[in-house]
């Protein structure tokens, strides 16, 4: 080959090289546009085009059924003014479920054990069914048992939490007391659990407010969270105390939530009227018979469906109002919402 033929071929693979590049870029360009004007799938996400953006925007500024909202200044101050509507009624509902917190001077170890001992035996002298009162003798509310019976004393750090803690097993008592229940059998503390996801979101949120805040030079006030502490009481009522205790809760000043409950019965009196642990022990009589007091020619089934039937004809009764109390576990959450400490800190 000599060098005009090379020259040839060199000069014609670099033109065909050019024209691929080219065509790439037409293309690429060609796509870019499509996709900008039309929608499409931009590296995973999918993005809308320009002409879906825009028929979104004409039929947004459209009046319809479907968008009733023009957006105009009459619009614009329906929405400030719907906007100073929900702001006031926020307001208002933070102050109804408010307006049970509490507030609890500063105290001392020795003069919180003090206080707490008195105010037990108080609570324990409520009236109620066991022997006029409303708890056992030795009963130690749970967790304060160790302050109240074991002459332990609470450490400095906690007593603004046991000040609180001690008032929300109070009310709950006390308002269980007032709506009649038979005991009070065990007061216990919950302890809310946070998912390690949401702990480490909340933290990573926290983080980027405190990055936000130095970034502006501006100190941001962080908002009081409210203070919830959930506890799970054991008490023993008649179905009526027991209706009214829900409902006392559920409409008391103080914001109590009452999570869940259980209830059940000692035992069945219908039951044991139709003879059920005759047919137990006789159920029990039957698989220690075996084979042999099979063959003798006595049914049990027969024998207890005769019982039954002789029950019937009897007539059988029960009062209702006899019945020993239903056993009820409830879980309940006291709620404060910390506005007396910010009325506190306006007045200073």
């Amino acid at each position: 080959m000599n060098k005009t033929k090379m020259t040839l071929a060199v000069t014609g693979g670099v033109i065909g090289l050019l024209v691929l590049v080219m065509g790439y870029l037409v293309w690429g360009a060609y796509s870019a546009k499509t996709v900008a004007l039309e929608g499409g799938e931009v590296g995973d996400e999918m993005v809308d085009g320009l002409e879906t953006v825009l028929d979104r925007a004409r039929s947004l500024s459209t009046l319809s059924k479907s968008h009733p909202v023009y957006p105009c200044a009459a619009s614009l101050k329906a929405i400030e003014s719907n906007q100073t509507v929900v702001a006031d009624w926020r307001g208002e509902a933070a102050k109804l479920a408010a307006r049970g917190d509490r507030v609890f001077p500063k105290t001392t170890p020795a003069a919180f054990k003090t206080f707490i001992v008195a105010d037990a035996k108080r609570l324990a002298a409520l009236p109620g069914a066991v022997g006029g009162a409303l708890v056992k003798p030795g009963f130690a509310f749970g967790p304060f048992k160790d302050y109240i019976a074991e002459g332990k004393m609470p450490a400095e750090a906690q007593l603004a939490e046991l000040q609180r803690q001690w008032d929300d097993v109070a009310t709950l008592t006390e308002m269980l007391a007032g709506c009649g229940i038979a005991e009070l059998v065990d007061v216990q503390f919950k302890v809310a659990e946070q998912n390690g996801e949401e702990a480490s979101r909340d933290a990573g949120r926290g983080r980027k407010a405190r990055g936000n805040s130095k970034k502006k030079g501006a100190k941001v006030a962080e908002e009081k969270q409210p203070i919830a502490h959930t506890y799970v009481v054991s008490f023993n009522a008649k179905p009526s105390a027991f209706v009214k205790a829900m409902n006392a809760l559920e409409t008391s000043e103080r914001f109590v939530t009452v999570e869940s409950f259980t209830f059940s019965r000692a035992k069945d009196v219908v039951a044991e009227a139709l003879g059920g642990d005759e047919k137990k022990q006789e159920a029990v009589f039957v698989g220690r018979r075996g084979r042999r007091g099979r063959r003798g020619g006595s049914d049990p089934a027969a024998a207890v469906e005769a019982a039954a039937e002789a029950a019937e004809k009897g007539g059988i009764v029960t009062d209702p109002l006899l019945d020993a109390p239903l056993q009820v576990t409830m879980t309940a959450t006291v709620h404060d919402f910390r506005s007396l400490e910010e009325e506190k800190e306006e007045q200073k």
